[in-house]
């Protein structure tokens, strides 16, 4: 089996079985040239790995990954799972909810503190499995900060003092995202907060490892997407309070400002970017 082929396999998903179109294109192209095919259409379609780190984040026109270019990424959650039939939750008024609230207000306060470092960042959504209750998770966001014009010394030293005040011992960094090409691959490395020592290097960062970085600071299992889901109790289901899923940097702002619209679709994301930016708190 050639590597595209297998690649096609892994990571599409057709209503006719994927398997048959290759069945079909290796009989009538030959396996040499159908590979050659496959290596087109992964490219001319930009399909990506399923678990490629990029599908964590909006990566359309006008996204803050698109105005991205050779910047590093740091993940960071302050979310911890929690006993939700504790006594200290058990015996407080409407527990659980509060017990949210507090990491509502939490993750906001951390998010403006990204704004004063000058950062972008989106915000990606992962569950935390309940330690005791079966077939429970407990969802909250994750931020995904993007490192501007800094280097590659100067954003770790201030994403390690921000994790620090939050209490965060240690925070996944990958290295500059120099190849956007449809199978990049990139390294990162989990850095310990207290020594800013790497504790850790990735060849591939992929959402698997971001989940078992997320798994590893909170004791208990990670997961981007619930397996299935409607069959699983989500906590916190409709978390949205962060209802501006990204946060484009006085920077980005210039460049959402400068660049054209391709097509009316990103006219129409260009036109809400632009009046979001207005808004009276986006850069508080």
């Amino acid at each position: 089996m050639g590597k595209n082929e297998k690649y096609l396999l892994d990571n599409v998903n057709f209503e006719i079985p994927i398997c048959f179109w290759v069945m079909y294109l290796d009989n009538f192209l030959g396996k040499e040239k159908a590979e050659e095919f496959y290596e087109y259409l992964i490219n001319a379609r930009d399909i990506r790995r399923l678990n490629d780190i990029r599908n964590l984040i909006s990566c359309i026109g006008f996204s803050v990954y698109d105005l991205s270019y050779n910047e590093q990424l740091a993940f960071i959650s302050i979310f911890n799972s929690f006993d939700t039939e504790s006594k200290l939750v058990t015996n407080m008024k409407d527990g659980v909810n509060n017990i949210f609230k507090h990491y509502k207000n939490k993750n906001l306060k951390l998010l403006g503190d990204i704004k004063k470092l000058g950062y972008s960042c989106n915000h990606a959504i992962f569950n935390w499995k309940d330690k005791k209750l079966k077939d429970t998770y407990q969802r909250e966001y994750a931020f995904v900060i993007f490192s501007e014009e800094d280097t590659c010394e100067q954003f770790q030293k201030k994403i390690t003092e921000l994790a620090k005040k939050y209490n965060v011992k240690e925070v996944l960094i990958t290295d500059n995202m120099r190849d956007r090409s449809t199978k990049m691959q990139i390294k990162s490395s989990i850095i310990d907060v207290s020594t800013g020592k790497k504790k850790e290097n990735f060849e591939d960062t992929t959402i698997e490892t971001v989940e078992k970085y997320l798994s590893r600071i909170s004791g208990t299992k990670v997961i981007f997407n619930i397996p299935y889901e409607k069959n699983k109790t989500v906590i916190n289901k409709e978390v949205n309070y962060l209802t501006m899923k990204n946060y484009y940097s006085p920077r980005k702002q210039e460049k959402v400002k400068n660049k054209r619209p391709y097509s009316f679709n990103s006219a129409m994301r260009r036109g809400a970017l632009l009046s979001s930016f207005e808004e009276k708190n986006y850069n508080n």
